[in-house]
């Protein structure tokens, strides 16, 4: 019998802490080096960024075209502005966010006889089939006069309006007509205004399709127009330094209508905002303003209202919003329209200062149960969120969203930058209380 051979003696096994601590340690050595090579930095000031001028920035913004959502021009502008306010020492962000841009599909007038016309759809209008009696209202029509028409379920046709298209389409609307055709007869070209928020067709006609349609006055006829949508990538540029607070922000849109060039609406706003952040590089004041560029303001204020949702929180240190749209032509004198909380700092900051009352927002999409929200511009979100706001505008010129929209006076602009910074100035200067940490709503406040 062989004897028993006796069991080697095993190793302990190593206690799982003493694998795990390790790698735990590895971990944060490699993520404490991987945010600190990636972390935010403030870039030099440029010294030939700080020499720029309004005229040089608008000899070189008025290459790139319209910049509507989608388009080269819009995208050149962001890359442009984006390497201005880096240069300017601010560490800047491109947000990102899809937008649905409008695309016209066509229009078409059948009638009897074999009538069939075509056209296209006025911009923003959605598609539609409708059928009615065809009726004529001169162009020039008043908004009295049209009050006192009945239009229920008639299909208008009228020469070259001399309101704004949209809003006359609006008006028409309003009284009950299932639709507009606008024939495109106009001495001078029509502004580019968006349709009225219906899903009734609006169509415009050349002169020969409308010579051919007015021969059926009175008769039923069919409007269709065939629209639709297409995704593009817009942004807003927010520029800041990495510890800045937005204490003071200075915005305005970029984008600008189709066709239109958008000199006045809105590249003044544009080199108004790159103006201000100019003053500031390099001095205290950079550390306590944000300079932002808005995105999809002419469909709808998209950017600014992204901007508001996205910066909610550090906005509690916000003592005031300046907004500049359309101050490059002196269709009025430049005004502001401002929550009333600013109204006597601004009063005593910059005596004399014309002021004037935001327009409502329209309340066709609610069909009259909105909040009673004023501002159609960029300004609106940050009312509506509780932040102090002050919109600075020189009125609407004759070439407001048309395709002639292609001057502006840089001494226009450089002094409606004068009038935001002594704004900027005096909110910073005037005593304020942070908003409590409960959210811009109020509605977690106790």
């Amino acid at each position: 019998m062989f004897p028993r051979t006796r069991a080697l003696p095993t190793r302990p096994a190593v206690p799982a802490w003493k694998v795990i601590l390790p790698l735990l340690g590895a971990a944060a050595l490699g993520w404490g080096a991987y945010s600190w090579v990636t972390r935010p930095v403030n870039p030099a000031v440029q010294p030939a960024a700080r020499q720029g001028t309004v005229a040089g920035d608008w000899a070189t913004l008025k290459t790139f075209g319209p910049r509507t959502p989608g388009t080269p021009g819009h995208d050149r502008t962001l890359d442009w502005a984006q390497a201005q306010l880096t240069a300017l020492g601010y560490h800047v962000t491109r947000d990102a966010f899809p937008l649905e841009v409008w695309t016209d599909g066509g229009a078409t007038v059948a009638g009897p006889g074999g009538l069939t016309v075509t056209g296209r759809a006025l911009y923003g209008s959605q598609g539609a089939d409708q059928q009615g009696a065809l009726v004529a209202v001169p162009g020039d029509a008043t908004e009295a006069q049209v009050d006192a028409l009945d239009l229920q379920m008639k299909l208008v046709l009228t020469h070259c309006p001399a309101r704004p298209w949209g809003a006359f389409a609006a008006d028409l609307i309003d009284q009950g007509a299932f639709g507009v055709a606008i024939i495109d007869d106009c001495a001078r070209p029509p502004a580019l205004s968006r349709a009225p928020a219906t899903p009734l067709p609006t169509l415009v006609l050349d002169r020969a399709a409308g010579t051919a349609l007015e021969a059926h006055l009175g008769q039923t006829v069919t409007f269709t127009a065939r629209t639709g949508t297409d995704t593009v990538q817009a942004g807003n540029l927010v520029a800041r330094r990495v510890q800045g607070q937005p204490q003071v922000i200075y915005g305005a849109h970029l984008d600008s209508v189709p066709g239109a060039p958008g000199a006045n609406d809105n590249a003044s706003g544009v080199l108004a905002v790159l103006d201000l952040a100019r003053r500031a590089a390099g001095t205290p004041d950079a550390e306590r303003a944000w300079f932002v560029l808005f995105d999809g303001e002419e469909l709808g204020l998209t950017g600014s209202r992204q901007f508001v949702k996205t910066y909610a929180y550090p906005m509690e240190q916000t003592r005031v919003m300046v907004n500049l749209d359309m101050v490059g032509v002196n269709a009025q004198p430049l005004g502001v329209a401002a929550t009333e909380d600013l109204l006597p700092l601004i009063r005593a900051a910059r005596p004399g200062l014309r002021e004037f009352e935001d327009d409502p927002q329209s309340t066709r999409e609610t069909f009259g149960r909105s909040a009673g929200q004023t501002g159609l511009s960029d300004h609106a979100p940050f009312k509506a969120a509780r932040i102090p706001a002050a919109f600075l505008h020189r009125g609407v010129d004759r070439q407001y969203h048309t395709a002639q929209d292609t001057t502006l006076n840089t001494a226009l602009v450089q002094d409606a930058a004068d009038a935001a910074w002594t704004i900027g100035q005096a909110a910073l200067a005037a005593p304020f209380t942070p908003r409590p940490e409960c959210g811009l709503t109020g509605r977690d406040c106790h």
